[in-house]
C-alpha cells in the first residue's frame, strides 16, 4: 500500500486539527490515558456511533488506516472519505486474506491500524461479543495493541438520531497489550489462541468504558 504523499499528509493534518476544534466545541471533547505510542500499533476500541473513528483518529497521535466492512467502504455519499483515508474494506463473507496482507502492510511501513473488534455499532451502548477475526490481525505482527474505550459516543449521536447531542465525549487509551502478553495466553491451536486474545482486548476496553466484557456476562451466566 502506497505512503500518503507530502500534501496529502499535510491535507489530513489540517482536516485533523479542524475536527479536534469542533469536537471540543461542540462535544467537550478529551483524551484520557496514558500517551499511545508513537509507532506502529493496533487501535482497538468499541464502537457505538458513526463517531467512533472520527474520534478515535482525532485522539490518535498519529494517522490511522482503519478495517472497515465492505458495504460501508462502498458508500456512495462517504466512500470517498473511507478511500481518501485509505481505508481496507472486508467482505462480510469472509476470505479476506488480501485485506490482511495490506493491514500487515500498514503495520510494517511503521503506521498503525484501528480497528473496531466487535465489528458493528452497538445499537444500546453496551459492549458486544468481540470479534476473533479483527484480532487475527494482530497476532503474529509483533505490535502492541492499544485498548481504547470511547464513552459518550453513543448519547452524543444515536444510531437513530439524525443530528449531533451536545454530549461530552471522553477517548480513553489503556496501557498497550504487548505481544508477550498475548503469547503468555498460552491456548492450544491458532483458533483457541484467537479466543484468548479477544477476549483479553474485550476486557481491557471493558475497564475502559466502566463495563464487563460481554463474554464474562455471557460465562456467568452459564
Amino acid at each position: 500500500m502506497a505512503l500518503p504523499g507530502r500534501f496529502d499528509g499535510a491535507l489530513f493534518a489540517a482536516f485533523k486539527v479542524a475536527v479536534r476544534a469542533s469536537l471540543k466545541t461542540g462535544f467537550r471533547f478529551r483524551v484520557e490515558g496514558p500517551p499511545p505510542p508513537r509507532t506502529a500499533c493496533v487501535f482497538a476500541a468499541n464502537h457505538t456511533s458513526y463517531l467512533d473513528p472520527l474520534l478515535l483518529g482525532a485522539a490518535s497521535p498519529t494517522r490511522l488506516v482503519y478495517l472497515m466492512t465492505e458495504v460501508v467502504w462502498r458508500s456512495p455519499r462517504m466512500g470517498w472519505f473511507y478511500r481518501w483515508n485509505q481505508a481496507i474494506p472486508l467482505s462480510v463473507r469472509g476470505g479476506n486474506r488480501q485485506a490482511m496482507r495490506d493491514a500487515r502492510e500498514v503495520l510494517q511501513q511503521g503506521r498503525s491500524i484501528g480497528i473496531f473488534p466487535e465489528g458493528g455499532i452497538s445499537r444500546d451502548g453496551r459492549l458486544m461479543l468481540g470479534s476473533p477475526g479483527a484480532v487475527s490481525l494482530v497476532l503474529h505482527t509483533g505490535v502492541p495493541i492499544v485498548p481504547v474505550g470511547i464513552v459518550g459516543a453513543q448519547e452524543a449521536l444515536p444510531l437513530e438520531a439524525s443530528l449531533p447531542r451536545p454530549r461530552r465525549i471522553v477517548v480513553r487509551f489503556g496501557e498497550p497489550i504487548l505481544p508477550a502478553r498475548i503469547d503468555a495466553l498460552g491456548g492450544g491451536d491458532r483458533r483457541d489462541r484467537l479466543r484468548l486474545a479477544t477476549l483479553e482486548i474485550m476486557r481491557a476496553i471493558a475497564g475502559l468504558t466502566g463495563q464487563r466484557a460481554r463474554e464474562d456476562e455471557l460465562a456467568a451466566g452459564r
